[in-house]
């Protein structure tokens, strides 16, 4: 993937439907069927987002622990000292969660505004597709294999 594309494509992604004050649903997600091209998109959100925390290795430095419920994850996240947050692969602290737990967590992410900024980026999946169609409606993004995932309040 040329790295100097997808920086360009995600920032103008994210200065129009995540960084802009006249955005009220505000938390967004990039999703690839390549995990290598996922790596790709955490990297570049890292660097175009220098001041939000990134989880990555559920349990390691101040990362929540893999087995952690929604509601404790939530309040990790709204507590978070940081500008906002990139959670790559979210998947890992969700996948022992219940369906309705799962369907409560996008609910809720994708009606904050005025709270952490989260930007997500995770495996495309069926599943996530899914249980996700009420609450986040995805996009591709031109000359990428990437999708890009606003809430469904956005639109």
């Amino acid at each position: 993937m040329d790295l100097k594309f997808l920086q360009h494509i995600l920032k103008e992604t994210l200065d129009k439907s995540h960084l802009s004050k006249k955005v009220r649903y505000q938390n967004i997600g990039f999703s690839s069927k390549s995990l290598a091209d996922l790596d790709d998109v955490t990297q570049t959100l890292r660097v175009l987002l220098p001041d939000y925390e990134v989880w990555k290795s559920p349990g390691k430095h101040d990362v929540p622990a893999m087995a952690i419920s929604r509601k404790k994850l939530q309040d990790k996240i709204l507590a978070s000292t940081h500008q906002g947050i990139i959670i790559h692969q979210p998947e890992q602290w969700l996948n022992h969660w219940s369906l309705v737990d799962k369907q409560a967590f996008w609910s809720a992410l994708g009606m904050w505004h005025g709270r952490t900024q989260v930007v997500l980026s995770f495996a495309e999946s069926d599943e996530f597709q899914q249980i996700n169609n009420a609450y986040f409606k995805s996009q591709s993004l031109d000359g990428v294999a990437i999708n890009f995932w606003r809430p469904a309040r956005a639109e």
